[in-house]
């Protein structure tokens, strides 16, 4: 290979990985945090519950602190809720124990 085609195959290199780079970023613009809808082992990242600090550490099921990404406008939906709602529902143990329920009955309606 000559000093042209090792430049060509590299500028080439850069504006493909420049195209991919940019296809997470519109993925993530249709994306939302649903908050309460992730099962144990399933959640995205740490919530706010300070249960755990990472990804797929959920050990159970529905809690209002854990959250799954899901596409823009599905979160309601599913029974979840967005960070404001779920800071207001992780205050108080009721409301923890009621919106768990509540989930746990959608989900089971839904096959």
């Amino acid at each position: 290979m000559n000093k042209y085609q090792i430049l060509s195959v590299a500028a080439a290199s850069l504006i493909a990985a420049g195209g991919l780079a940019a296809v997470p970023a519109a993925h993530a613009a249709s994306m939302e945090k649903c908050f309460g809808i992730a099962t144990a082992g399933h959640n995205d990242c740490a919530g706010i519950s300070g249960l755990h600090s990472c990804k797929g550490q959920a050990t159970a099921y529905y809690i209002p602190g854990d959250f799954r990404v899901v596409p823009t406008g599905t979160c309601e939906k599913m029974g979840g809720v967005d960070m404001a709602q779920a800071k207001a529902i992780m205050n108080k143990t009721s409301k923890v124990v009621a919106f768990e329920a509540k989930v746990q009955a959608k989900a089971n309606w839904q096959g």
